[in-house]
């Protein structure tokens, strides 16, 4: 009798080892969930597979593997995060990335802006 309720409660734990709790202590996950998150909250696609093999593949400084090998290396699992954050989130577009139509555009929204500063008056109680 012993035996069969000592089974029955090794058998529940083992059960309970695995799931969610061991998904959440996965850095890769971690950064990947979060990356994902932020960029459902800012109103893009989650993962955007076509940016994600335009960063993964330039063989630049900005390659966001590069964390991602190194956490793995140093055996760091922060960094291992911060490596699966940059590959899901898409860094903000850089000025050397834009198309000239993307760069005017841009440019009018701040000289719109500087415009409507100056217009402003502030006043104090």
């Amino acid at each position: 009798m012993v035996r069969k309720r000592y089974n029955a409660v090794k058998r529940t734990y083992t059960r309970a080892r695995g799931g969610l709790s061991t998904l959440l202590q996965n850095p890769l996950m971690i950064g990947a969930v979060t990356g994902a998150i932020k960029n459902t909250i800012n109103g893009q696609p989650p993962i955007n597979i076509q940016k994600l093999q335009r960063r993964i593949t330039q063989p630049n400084a900005k390659n966001p593997l590069i964390y991602l090998l190194a956490g793995y290396f140093l055996k760091s699992k922060p960094l291992m995060a911060i490596g699966a954050f940059q590959i899901i989130d898409p860094p903000a577009d850089d000025i050397d990335t834009m198309s000239d139509e993307e760069i005017e555009a841009l440019s009018d929204e701040i000289e719109d802006d500087e415009d409507g500063e100056e217009e402003q008056k502030i006043c104090i109680h």
